[in-house]
């Protein structure tokens, strides 16, 4: 299961809450040249610190639950050019043929640009067969002949995995896109749980998405006093997924 940043922040509050409710084992960090700040300028390096003062090169975590023969790879850096893209989801697809993986999927948000108030979860398979299994748990989504519906590490992994033998779904909740959001964080775990019959709690993620909702009016204040009178109406939003 992977879960980096991305839309909505969805894949990465999914691979977080995953992490506390189940009892996983850290197994690996991945580091890389190619992973940059977040937010900015591509080709920035540097370190990332915590509040207690230390210091760290930038890197993901693969973490292993063997209750449920489940890995989780979460973290909040990707690549920063399409070559080193492709390298990153290399690495990941030799690591799952090496442990001998059936089955990869990807979390993530599908930007709307609009509120959503009762987030769905859309699915992306990689062959036909698979849509007995995922059907009753996400709507299948459907898109134009060879336009991307999926980007970044997310569109790559599953493609590598159909390439590779493993069954590829990218699930993806609906969201605005601007803001992180854990209510569509929680439809993609409640339809990963129900499709890989995982018993998971995701009460907590109702509470993460009542602070999220405080701090997303805050932000809102804030850029309706920065931006002064304008046009007026919703922020646009991401309306495309990428990661």
């Amino acid at each position: 299961v992977e879960g980096l940043l991305g839309v909505g922040h969805v894949g990465l509050l999914s691979a977080n809450h995953l992490l506390r409710e189940l009892d996983f084992e850290e197994v690996g960090k991945v580091y890389s040249p190619h992973f940059s700040e977040p937010f900015q300028p591509k080709d920035t390096p540097g370190v990332v610190y915590s509040e207690d003062g230390s210091a760290k090169l930038h890197y993901n975590e693969l973490f292993y639950n063997p209750e449920n023969d489940l890995s989780v790879y979460k973290g909040l850096y990707q690549g920063d050019y399409c070559e080193y893209y492709y390298r990153h989801a290399n690495l990941m697809m030799g690591l799952c043929s090496d442990f001998g993986v059936e089955r990869v999927y990807t979390l993530g948000g599908l930007g709307t640009g609009s509120e959503v108030e009762e987030p769905n979860t859309r699915a992306i398979l990689t062959s036909r067969e698979q849509e007995a299994r995922i059907r009753p748990h996400a709507k299948i989504q459907r898109g134009r002949r060879d336009r991307p519906s999926v980007t970044g590490l997310s569109g790559l992994l599953i493609g590598m995995a159909e390439k590779n033998g493993m069954g590829g779904v990218s699930l993806l909740g609906e969201t605005h896109g601007s803001y992180p959001d854990a209510k569509a964080a929680k439809t993609v775990l409640d339809s990963l749980s129900r499709v890989e019959d995982i018993e998971l709690d995701l009460s907590g993620l109702d509470e993460k998405a009542e602070e999220l909702e405080e701090k997303k009016e805050e932000l809102k204040r804030k850029m309706k006093a920065t931006r002064g009178r304008g046009r007026g109406g919703e922020e646009r939003g991401d309306r495309r997924y990428v990661g």
